[in-house]
């Protein structure tokens, strides 16, 4: 069995880890298609019972969920799919993006990250009037330039570490999603429920430190009584 100290280490790190997942949510409040996420736990094995810490999935969206906004260039999507957002190296999936164009034309959302195309590459547009199929396909003029990209969440693509830039390992066609245009996916995150969180992770993380004192109490009292017994 694991030791007082290995539990209560791994309580504390249990709790930084929830303290974390909080602050990352309430800091994307007002982030379009921001999904909150949660921390769980599971005992792997219980001849050491440690708990180890997975995050929650979340769930495809819904019709229902989306906000009209009347933007063009605000773009939700429904289904289990999600769009790619370029950042430096890295793809970030979101499920709602707000955009506006930059110097060279191409799709960018307030973080500075980038909307990909089907296929990959960033999407680069002539004009800001433009209207969308339900496909991903964006006409300016009437005339197609370019095809937002719907991936499939995956093993080469998940919600919270992203990917590489390797489009070839992704699946770019998600079946049943659908992108709208002039709407957002509101985030999720409910501040009431991000302080009972929060709540929860100070409890742990006390426990935690009442766990190390009993450990470094029973290891004062074992070097007492050996002491006692070496005299």
């Amino acid at each position: 069995m694991a030791g007082l100290a290995e539990i209560a280490t791994t309580m504390l790190g249990s709790a930084q880890r929830r303290l974390d997942v909080i602050a990352g949510n309430v800091s994307n409040l007002s982030s379009p298609g921001f999904r909150s996420q949660r921390v769980f736990q599971q005992v792997l094995d219980v001849r050491q019972a440690l708990p180890t810490v997975l995050n929650a999935s979340p769930p495809a969206v819904d019709v229902s969920a989306l906000k009209t906004t009347g933007n063009p260039l605000d773009i939700a999507i429904t289904g289990p799919g999600v769009m790619l957002m370029r950042s430096g190296n890295r793809l970030v999936p979101v499920v709602s993006t707000q955009l506006h164009r930059d110097g060279e034309g191409r799709l960018v959302d307030a973080g500075g990250r980038f909307l990909q195309a089907a296929g990959g590459g960033d999407i680069v547009l002539s004009d800001d009037k433009v209207s969308m199929l339900k496909d991903g396909t964006m006409l300016v003029g009437g005339q197609a330039e370019a095809r937002v990209g719907v991936f499939a969440v995956g093993p080469a693509l998940d919600m919270a570490g992203g990917s590489d830039r390797s489009f070839g390992t992704l699946s770019d066609e998600a079946e049943g999603s659908v992108l709208v245009q002039g709407a957002i996916v509101p985030s999720n995150v409910d501040l009431g429920t991000e302080v009972i969180e929060m709540t929860r992770a100070s409890r742990m993380a006390e426990t935690g430190a009442r766990v190390f004192q009993i450990h470094d109490d029973l290891l004062g009292r074992v070097a007492s009584k050996m002491a006692e017994a070496g005299r």
